[in-house]
């Protein structure tokens, strides 16, 4: 299993993303670009996610608030995500089993 991070640029993040989010895209931005490129993947997805399941609000409202939380800000930003495997991970798990009640897929 490899531990390379994927990182999804900017630019991506808005061709991805920008249309889809409508209103909403500014308050999404603010959240990946706070996050950092180390979880940039993951706020991604979410959001990917959020769109087609209608739940973008509670999905950045669990971002904002976990970023907080956290304390993510204090952090520099290419370090934030990286220990994943407690809080932030966690937290990602949280947001797709229990907001877009996503299923595991089987392989």
């Amino acid at each position: 299993m490899s531990s390379e991070i994927v990182v999804v640029n900017e630019q991506d993040f808005s061709a991805f993303l920008k249309e889809k989010l409508g209103d909403h895209y500014d308050r999404a931005l603010k959240v990946f670009q706070d996050y950092g490129k180390s979880v940039s993947w993951d706020i991604t997805n979410v959001l990917l996610h959020a769109v087609d399941k209608q739940k973008i609000s509670e999905v950045l409202d669990t971002l904002e608030k976990h970023f907080k939380e956290i304390a993510l800000d204090r952090q520099h930003p290419d370090a934030r995500g990286t220990y994943k495997g407690k809080t932030t991970g966690l937290m990602f798990m949280k947001i797709c089993n229990d907001i877009l009640e996503l299923e595991p897929i089987e392989a």
